[in-house]
Order: structure tokens, then C-alpha cells, then sequence
């Protein structure tokens, strides 16, 4: 029996000591656990920032395509990239294609070759927490995944909220792939009594950031030894700016630690000091950091919207605080800091959830397994 000609297609870090979350990452993680099979014939098409040419990359299971887009291009990167993209597909012809991007769905479908779509993030409620270039790029990407979606040969969601909210666009076979996670965090020793809160993500409003950070007077004045780890890049300077604002008045400097972007040895040892994620979204649809943080059994507290309440059982894996209670969100950290017992059990039972969902070569496989059956239907 022929090996499957497969294709991995989206995003891609060109450079694999600087990976961000999100779908990148996923990307990367899916990238390594797929070049370890023997069963496929597996190369990944990536549209990767700078230069405009491509370049390939033989390394161990898989041959690279990187297609170079130029990072301060809008229109021109979603318009003119798929024809790029395109041109790599069709001379290798694979028997099926799993796109991670709008962009590289579009390509395929110019070319005719058979895809599967993967939805991520649900861009169109995205796109009212953007500005600017950010802004416009959002609403150009939607356009196009409503019509990648429309055409695509089978639909992979993170979560059963990106198929219900897209029903209207989705027109062939669909299914539920969890997001994978590295098996670096199933490492972190179990969970010892401890004072840290942890925050992962952009600082801008989408992620709500200062909801959390508006609980912590609350949580200081029970436990003046608590700490909060923001991780991640800034998206908007104005917002920041709110919350320094706020933590300079509260005079709690010394207590909501700023640390920008940390990799994932970094984000390991953070989750060592911590006895929670928080999550206050706006909008989300399966973040990666809540199955990090329930794969190192710790207990997230998030705000019950999109996919999110498909992943945490309120009161046994982790607890759903809306956005902006800020009151309710101190009181159920000051609840975890509190009671040890209750803390570590709930973090251990997120553990287990975490290994029937999240392990990658499990989610790799599911996702062979759908492409296949995408295949041998015709």
C-alpha cells in the first residue's frame, strides 16, 4: 500500500528557537510529531515572514516549502500569497492537504487539490478588538475563510463552537480535533502549595487582562504574598498604559510582574510557582494555554466564552468567572490559595482531562484519520 501524500499548510516559524502561541505553535508541534511517522509522505507548505521567495528545507520526515511574504505588505500578502502558495502545491500534487490559514485553503482550492480546513479562532468576532492595519487584515481574512470554508473538501474545528458558529458556511464533512499541546508540560511536578497566579496571552483587550489585574488588591489583602505573571507581547500601548496606571495607584508594582514574551522552558517554570491560570476573554475559542496549564495540573479560571466551557467542568477541572468580575474572579483564586487539598485535586482531575484530549500524537492521528477518510470518500 502507497504512503499518503500529505500536506501540512499554514504558518510556520522560520526560525524554530522563536515560536509564538496560538497557531503557530500548533503548527510547529503538529510539524514534528507528523515527520516521526513512516506512513506518510509528508511535506509542510508554510507562509513564513521575510524575503519573497521559497526555500526548502530537507530535514528529518519532512521537506519544508517556506513561501516568504514581506511583513509590512496587507492586501498584498493575502491577495498575491496564495498564487505562490499554489504554485508549490500543485507541483507535489499531495493527496490531501490540512491548511491552517485562510490563505493557504485558498491556494489549494486555485489548484485543485483536495483540503481540509482548519478553524482556530472565530475572526469575525475578532475583528472589534483590532485596530488599524490589524483591523483591516481581519476583515480581509474573514472574507476569505468564509469562502475557504464554503469550498474546503472537510472542516477540522479546536472546538464544536467554531462548527456551530460557522454552520452557515460549512458544506462538507466536519469534525472536532483538539488543540495539541508538547509533552514539556505534562513534566511540571504537581502542584505544591504556592502564592503565583499566571496570565498568558496579548496584553490588549480581547484578553482582558485588566480584569485579573483588578482582582488582585482583593487577593493581596488576604494573601500579601501572591503574585501576578503576566506573559506575553503588548498589542495595544494605550491599554497597558490603563493598567499600569491602575497597579501604580493600588501600589501593587511589586506584586503583578510583567514578563513579556517567555518560551516555553520559562512558561514551565512559572507554572511551577503558580496554582492557577486566569483567562478573562472577551472572545476565545480553544486557547492552548488553558490545555498547557491543565496538562501541568494547574487549575484555570476563565471566562466562560466561545469553546472554553467545552474544556473546563466548572468547579471539578477549573472554574468560569464571566470577563469582568473581577470579584468573583479574586475570590475564587483566594478559594484555590486557601484550600491546598481542594486545589491540587482540582488540578490533578484537569491533568487527567488534559491526557485524553490534549497529547499530540493522539491529535495528529485524529487528524490523519480524517484526512484519510477525506481521501478513500473521494
Amino acid at each position: 500500500m502507497s504512503k499518503l501524500r500529505f500536506c501540512l499548510a499554514g504558518s510556520y516559524p522560520a526560525d524554530a528557537a522563536k515560536i509564538g502561541g496560538g497557531v503557530l505553535c500548533t503548527m510547529y508541534l503538529l510539524g514534528e510529531v507528523l515527520a516521526q511517522r513512516d506512513d506518510i509522505d509528508f511535506h509542510i507548505v508554510a507562509s513564513t515572514e521575510g524575503g519573497d521567495g521559497v526555500r526548502v528545507i530537507n530535514r528529518p520526515g519532512a521537506t519544508v516549502h517556506q513561501v516568504g511574504y514581506k511583513s509590512r505588505t496587507l492586501v498584498p500578502n493575502l491577495y498575491t500569497q496564495p498564487a505562490k502558495i499554489a504554485k508549490v502545491m500543485s507541483e507535489l500534487s499531495p493527496d490531501i492537504i490540512n491548511s491552517h490559514y485562510a490563505a493557504t485553503t485558498h491556494a489549494a482550492l486555485m489548484v485543485g487539490c483536495k483540503v481540509a480546513h482548519t478553524i482556530h479562532g472565530i475572526i469575525d468576532e475578532e475583528i472589534q478588538y483590532q485596530r488599524g492595519r490589524e483591523k483591516i487584515a481581519k476583515m480581509l481574512e474573514s472574507r476569505l475563510q468564509h469562502k475557504s470554508m464554503m469550498n474546503a473538501d472537510g472542516i477540522v474545528s479546536v472546538a464544536q463552537y467554531g462548527l456551530d458558529y460557522y454552520d452557515r458556511w460549512i458544506k462538507s464533512p466536519a469534525t472536532v480535533i483538539n488543540v495539541p499541546i508538547e509533552d514539556i508540560f505534562w513534566s511540571v511536578p504537581d502542584m505544591k502549595p504556592c502564592r503565583g497566579i499566571l496570565f498568558a496571552g496579548a496584553v490588549g483587550k480581547r484578553k482582558n487582562l485588566r480584569a485579573l489585574v483588578e482582582s488582585m488588591p482583593v487577593v493581596l489583602s488576604k494573601f500579601p504574598d501572591a503574585v501576578l505573571y503576566v506573559c506575553g507581547g503588548i498589542n495595544d500601548k494605550a491599554y497597558k498604559d490603563d493598567i499600569d496606571n491602575f497597579v501604580g495607584g493600588r501600589n501593587i508594582g511589586d506584586s503583578v510582574k510583567f514578563l513579556g514574551v517567555v518560551d516555553r522552558r520559562r512558561l514551565v517554570e512559572l507554572l511551577e510557582e503558580c496554582v492557577a491560570l486566569s483567562l478573562p476573554s472577551y472572545q476565545e475559542t480553544s486557547p492552548g494555554v488553558i490545555c498547557q496549564a491543565m496538562a501541568a495540573g494547574r487549575v484555570p479560571i476563565a471566562a466562560p466564552v466561545g469553546g472554553v466551557p467545552e474544556m473546563i467542568e466548572d468547579g471539578v477541572t477549573g472554574y468560569l468567572v464571566d470577563s469582568d468580575d473581577s470579584d468573583l474572579l479574586a475570590q475564587r483564586i483566594i478559594e484555590l490559595m486557601d484550600d491546598f487539598d481542594m486545589a491540587a485535586k482540582m488540578g490533578a482531575a484537569a491533568r487527567e482531562v488534559a491526557k485524553s484530549r490534549y497529547n499530540a500524537r493522539d491529535v495528529a492521528n485524529s487528524i490523519i484519520e480524517f484526512c484519510s477518510s477525506l481521501v478513500t470518500s473521494g
